[in-house]
């Protein structure tokens, strides 16, 4: 069901819960006013609660509110790694994002994907990069990435496999 809908389920159910109140305050009105202020109340919330699930979770794994922060904070992809399509990646540019997760760095890589077969492209990726990497993860190395089969921008770089200098 779209968000729309959500919406406007929300907004009558306000109305209604506001047309209950009224029907509630006086005696002779009192006979609609309760089952107003009970539809009101139920439609109100059951469509901010929906609304609400729809909104953080999205239609995929890096949608929605949860999703776009945890693609900011560098976290969005590790479901692919394993997973998704094995490629090799040159760190073309590194710089800090001024992030941190868990006490470690998130950076912001500039990538050369190279896929097998294919002709290379470039990807902006965000990811947490360990403490103990950080010497070895520079420009000019080639790096163990896991693509997405279905959105070639969306990866992960595999931190098991260390960086290797580029022949």
């Amino acid at each position: 069901m779209p968000k729309n809908a959500y919406v406007v389920g929300a907004g009558a159910g306000l109305i209604l819960l506001v047309a209950g109140v009224y029907g509630l305050t006086s005696l002779s009105t009192i006979s609609w006013g309760v089952p107003t202020f009970i539809v009101g109340m139920f439609l109100a919330t059951m469509s901010s609660i929906l609304l609400v699930t729809k909104l953080a979770h999205g239609q995929g794994p890096a949608t929605g509110v949860l999703g776009q922060m945890k693609s900011f904070m560098g976290t969005g992809n590790q479901d692919l790694i394993g997973t998704g399509v094995p490629v090799r990646a040159l760190i073309t540019s590194m710089r800090d994002t001024g992030t941190t997760v868990n006490d470690q760095v998130v950076v912001a890589f500039g990538l050369q994907v190279q896929p097998a077969g294919g002709p290379p492209y470039t990807v902006s990726h965000r990811q947490i990069l360990p403490r103990l990497l950080m010497g070895a993860v520079l420009p000019g190395k080639l790096v163990q990435v896991w693509s997405d089969p279905v959105d070639a921008q969306r990866l992960a770089i595999d931190w098991s496999a260390l960086p290797v200098q580029q022949s």
